[in-house]
């Protein structure tokens, strides 16, 4: 997406495998209305970025070129990111030499919009054991995500 005023501040740092940007979009930082995907208000914005640079790391890319990631603590417990639940979030490919940006994404059953519940939205399994096998997320976390509950 190319930036614009409403997209945010730019991350001052790249990731470090692919070097790519990363940007706030406002959007999903309180501005974005009733059906936008919101990060936790309590995630400072280089919590938000290590998502994203870790999901770059460890290439938890599907068949679209998105990036998905996960937070996780020093125990390895899957923490929120999303102001209604989601575990996951979901970087929507970027084209080359445009920042990324991300939303919370999954899962998100009851308490989300209707826009964005269902399987539609779910990342493809081969996320989900990328995740396990390259980030050592714990197989049950994997699974329970998988299925559209919280790790």
């Amino acid at each position: 997406m190319p930036i614009g005023e409403d997209s945010g501040p730019i991350h001052p740092k790249p990731t470090r495998r692919s070097g790519y940007r990363y940007f706030f979009y406002a959007k999903h930082h309180g501005q974005g209305g009733p059906d936008a995907a919101q990060w936790l208000p309590t995630l400072s914005h280089d919590e938000e970025f290590s998502v994203f640079n870790e999901a770059d790391f460890h290439d938890l890319v599907d068949e679209r070129g998105w990036l998905y990631g996960v937070r996780v603590d020093t125990d390895g417990e899957v923490l929120d990111v999303g102001t209604v639940g989601q575990q996951v979030a979901a970087f929507p490919y970027a084209r080359p030499n445009e920042a990324w940006h991300g939303y919370p994404l999954w899962p998100l059953r009851e308490a989300g919009p209707n826009n964005r519940r269902g399987e539609k939205n779910r990342p493809s399994k081969e996320v989900f054991q990328k995740m396990e096998e390259r980030m050592r997320l714990k197989a049950c976390d994997s699974k329970r995500l998988w299925k559209g509950n919280r790790a």
